[in-house]
């Protein structure tokens, strides 16, 4: 027996990195898919790859901060399996500018993406979760959202964003048994953080000094998030709701 035996479970941003980690694991545990990203012929591979080793899975193209593609994702995942048990608001990008190098369309492209993009998701799935009066969703922030980074003002204010965003929700949707809460990663080594120091001058130096930010001097492996994302969609968590967790190696201790 699977930990999510039976459960459907929409993934956003499902294409690659943490995303694809969390589809494999989450497929081995029992859980129906559907996975988004726009990254399509990648996120047909994570979907084919489930499908060949038994699991269920079903890829759905689409941007979650277009307000048609939620919808469409909702309800694409009830035509497939019937019912929506997980919402897994995965999806984001990322700016590595200070506050006075940032412009209105960087500014409005991260907010969009990583905060409106899980607005939207939450929105389009909490009718028919109400309707179950159950529902899991679970939010990936930041550590960047509970602490400031440096040269990430949009990244913060959006990660911020969706952690309040999260407590709020829980405190709206607790009467309907909708739990909501949220993740907040460290640096995990994924293609984001590599892309993200692409341009340095010293790539090495670079990655050790964001490793080196962590009490553990390390990045952190997209699994480490993927087991505590398993266990908020898991009943095993059903006395959890508005709750923010660091994964992040210590980085928010001090």
């Amino acid at each position: 027996m699977g930990r999510l035996d039976g459960k459907a479970v929409i993934l956003t941003g499902a294409a690659r990195g943490q995303g694809a980690v969390a589809a494999e694991t989450f497929a081995k545990e029992g859980a129906r898919l559907l996975l988004s990203d726009v990254l399509s012929e990648e996120g047909e591979r994570v979907a084919a790859t489930i499908n060949a080793d038994g699991g269920q899975a079903v890829f759905e193209a689409g941007d979650v901060a277009d307000e048609a593609t939620p919808v469409r994702l909702a309800e694409r995942c009830l035509a497939a399996f019937g019912r929506i048990d997980v919402l897994y608001n995965n999806a984001g990008i990322i700016l590595g500018k200070p506050i006075q190098d940032t412009s209105l369309e960087e500014w409005n492209r991260i907010l969009r993406i990583d905060l409106t993009g899980p607005f939207l998701m939450s929105k389009a799935v909490i009718p028919h979760m109400m309707t179950q009066q159950a529902g899991s969703i679970i939010n990936i922030s930041s550590a960047g959202g509970i602490v400031g980074y440096p040269s990430m003002a949009a990244y913060g204010a959006a990660k911020g964003g969706l952690v309040n965003l999260t407590r709020c929700m829980a405190v709206d949707l607790a009467a309907y048994n909708i739990r909501v809460n949220a993740i907040c990663p460290g640096a995990i080594d994924t293609p984001m953080p590599r892309a993200y120091i692409e341009n340095m001058d010293n790539k090495e130096a670079a990655w050790q000094r964001i490793a080196d930010a962590h009490l553990l001097k390390r990045f952190g492996t997209p699994i480490e998030v993927v087991h505590l994302a398993l266990f908020l969609a898991a009943d095993e968590s059903s006395f959890m709701t508005g709750s923010v967790i660091p994964v992040d190696g210590g980085q928010t201790a001090y």
